[in-house]
């Protein structure tokens, strides 16, 4: 997830910033001076530009205008994979110049000029968290995604079904407006894990679902068991359906001590199911994203 931007002229004056997420809590001019210093020293050593500082928790990516001579940095998780982060950082860069071309070679010093950025980069240079939905065959996964509206064909998997994405909009949540669903087999995914190595190192989060009945329950944590050890980013949440079947349905409490992870009790055929789903993956993405961030970001401040 992309949390900062800097953008600086040459001489290392920050002529825009942008924080994404959490709070800021750093001074610009600072950091600024600090990126631009790396830069000129490493150019000094006769190492050439740098592309990337890798911190504890961060990961600093730089691109550099040679007409100009600014320098565009973004700052993603350090887990967040960097030819992504790469890719809007690119995007970034090529419209700013386009937009601001005429004020780059004599800047004044006068930042309002670039205010009007920030809706850009509101609209297409956040990643949305991506979440993995997963679980065996009749789990209910398909009729979660059928909640909500809009699909789209990714790729096809082994089998040559097709694994779908839907980004979709959510309110509530400090600086995240969307997010990326995803849905496959468990069994798929854990048989043929080298395959979707790339997958499972760009999710932030994977959404393990059950029928909440014994049978299911045992496979499922089997398999969740195997999964745990192949990945290493994601956060994993249990979404227990079929809940109105009493009789048949253990608890949320109950698999949760079983897996030892959060639990949500969940019937995918209620009335309110969309909105109850919604709910979840809010809840979800705050606990994953949000407040990692914040607390990523004290840390390293």
């Amino acid at each position: 997830m992309i949390s900062k931007i800097f953008i600086l002229a040459p001489g290392g004056l920050l002529c825009y910033y942008k924080c994404l997420t959490g709070k800021n809590v750093i001074e610009e001019d600072l950091i600024g001076g600090f990126l631009t210093a790396i830069s000129n020293f490493a150019k000094e050593l006769k190492g050439g530009e740098i592309r990337n500082i890798n911190f504890r928790n961060f990961n600093f990516i730089y691109s550099y205008d040679t007409e100009f001579g600014y320098m565009f940095v973004i700052v993603i998780d350090i887990e967040d994979l960097e030819e992504e982060g790469r890719v809007k950082l690119e995007f970034m860069k090529s419209e700013f110049i386009k937009r601001y071309k005429q004020f780059l070679k004599d800047w004044n010093g006068n930042t309002s000029i670039f205010e009007q950025f920030d809706e850009f980069v509101g609209d297409n240079i956040f990643i949305p968290p991506k979440i993995l939905i997963v679980g065996e065959d009749g789990v209910g996964k398909t009729t979660i995604m059928n909640l909500f509206p809009g699909e789209t064909i990714l790729e096809l998997d082994n089998d040559l079904d097709e694994r779908i994405e839907k980004r979709l909009k959510i309110t509530g949540l400090k600086n995240v407006k969307q997010f990326t669903l995803r849905e496959i087999e468990l069994n798929e995914l854990v048989d043929n894990s080298k395959y979707y190595g790339h997958l499972l190192n760009s999710i932030d989060i994977i959404c393990i679902v059950t029928n909440s009945g014994a049978s299911n329950l045992g496979r499922t944590k089997r398999l969740y068991s195997r999964l745990k050890q192949i990945v290493k980013k994601p956060d994993f949440y249990i979404i227990a359906n079929f809940q109105d079947l009493n009789s048949s349905a253990f608890e949320p409490e109950k698999i949760e001590d079983l897996f030892g992870i959060k639990t949500y009790g969940f019937s995918a055929i209620q009335k309110e199911a969309k909105f109850e789903m919604y709910f979840i993956i809010a809840e979800m993405l705050k606990k994953s994203i949000i407040d990692k961030i914040e607390i990523k970001t004290k840390l390293t401040n």
